[in-house]
């Protein structure tokens, strides 16, 4: 076949441990593989110091990248007055215009058959009013309204409306597709959508390289966070955690991934933790894939305390590599984790919980390695990149004879 994936994130100098942009990446290696020609169009606002607005990249023989960078008019610039919501609500309209613009063409240059987006901003609405020959494929994740509405300490008008349209285009799409029953069942009850029109297709990851072998002689075990330092994703509740692990158990280490805004986090545990417990605990920031990849290899336990998740492709990516997990009976987590088996449920938003959950782990040699062996079989069985391949496969060939 010949497929277009559209989408504002994808894998490159500045994206770093985006889901969507690792989703899309994954995809369009997995569809290459199997022998389609991917046509990836990532469209997003120009990074700072960039100057070529389009950029055509070959990634592998059958994988391109078109790369659409928006920008503002000086006569948007100045009407924005610095005001950073309308900013960011014009560049998302730009980006919404540049997909209808150009996506036509592309559909014809490349003899495109599919597209598939992300319902995250919308980039294919106003594509999908002129009636495109080619059928749109739209993956709905969290919703930006979701995160507005339960995890943005700030409101904004302008914001609500780009989680409007969100919705629009979502009940635009013929097409839907989610990565969890959970997740479906949500969308469809908060949207008004028959939950009988979305078809569940999980994320799907590569299976690790051998170049990231764990170490042979570890003197402490490691547990692993990675995620943004955000409410969503349960940050407060693991550092609040921490300290009750290390006085239970205080032969671990543990090491935190993910962008920490101003390292306000880091400054506020490091202010009310004891330097002897302050020292067990890594702050990482934000890094790159390699270097996530060997912080997955080098430890003993992951655990992610989300508040919710569509989907939860952190804890695949912690069980390509053998590891347990511990996450909440939140979203889309509980198809991926088995309780007992491959990981553990925590209770949301209770530290004391998931403070005994990894404290349990870490005293269990025998019962972690049983774990991580399920969890790496769970992988195989269910979320490789050859498996999310196939099955969206199967579905664009649905869509294009419906």
């Amino acid at each position: 076949m010949n497929i277009g994936l559209v989408t504002p994130y994808f894998v490159d100098r500045e994206t770093i441990n985006s889901g969507l942009a690792n989703h899309f990446f994954t995809l369009a290696q997995g569809l290459s593989k199997q022998g389609h020609s991917v046509v990836v169009v990532h469209i997003r606002p120009q990074y700072p110091g960039e100057d070529n607005l389009y950029e055509t990249q070959l990634l592998a023989p059958q994988l391109t990248v078109l790369t659409y960078k928006a920008v503002l008019p000086k006569w948007q610039k100045k009407l924005c007055n610095n005001r950073w919501a309308l900013i960011d609500f014009l560049l998302k309209v730009n980006c919404m215009l540049i997909a209808a613009k150009n996506l036509g063409k592309i559909a014809k240059t490349h003899q495109l058959e599919v597209f598939e987006t992300t319902s995250f901003f919308s980039l294919c609405y106003l594509y999908m009013f002129l009636n495109p020959k080619v059928p749109v494929v739209t993956r709905v994740s969290t919703t930006f309204l979701q995160i507005m509405d339960n995890y943005y300490p700030f409101k904004s008008r302008l914001y609500r409306l780009i989680g409007q349209i969100e919705i629009w285009a979502i009940r635009k799409s013929k097409h839907l597709i989610t990565h969890a029953h959970a997740h479906a069942l949500v969308i469809a009850d908060l949207y008004r959508l028959n939950i009988n029109h979305i078809q569940i297709i999980p994320h799907g990851i590569v299976k690790p390289s051998d170049i990231y072998p764990g170490p042979k002689n570890k003197p402490a075990l490691k547990v692993l966070y990675v995620g943004r330092f955000e409410y969503r994703k349960g940050i407060d509740v693991l550092l609040t955690a921490i300290p009750i692990v290390l006085n239970k158990y205080p032969d671990v280490t543990f090491e935190l991934i993910g962008e920490d805004k101003d390292n306000w986090h880091k400054k506020e545990f490091l202010k009310s933790a004891p330097e002897e417990l302050s020292s067990r605990v890594i702050f990482m920031g934000a890094v790159n894939n390699p270097e996530t990849n060997q912080a997955y290899a080098n430890c003993d336990i992951f655990v992610a305390p989300s508040r919710y998740e569509s989907f939860g492709l952190i804890y695949v990516e912690a069980m390509s590599y053998g590891k347990p997990v511990i996450g909440c009976r939140v979203g889309g987590v509980s198809e991926i984790i088995t309780d007992h088996e491959n990981g553990l449920f925590a209770d949301p938003n209770n530290a004391e919980s998931l403070a005994d959950k990894i404290v349990l782990l870490c005293k269990n040699d025998a019962l972690r390695t049983a774990m991580g062996i399920n969890a790496k079989k769970t992988f195989e069985k269910k979320f490789t990149d050859d498996i999310l391949a196939t099955h969206s496969v199967d579905y664009y060939r649905k869509a294009i004879s419906s």
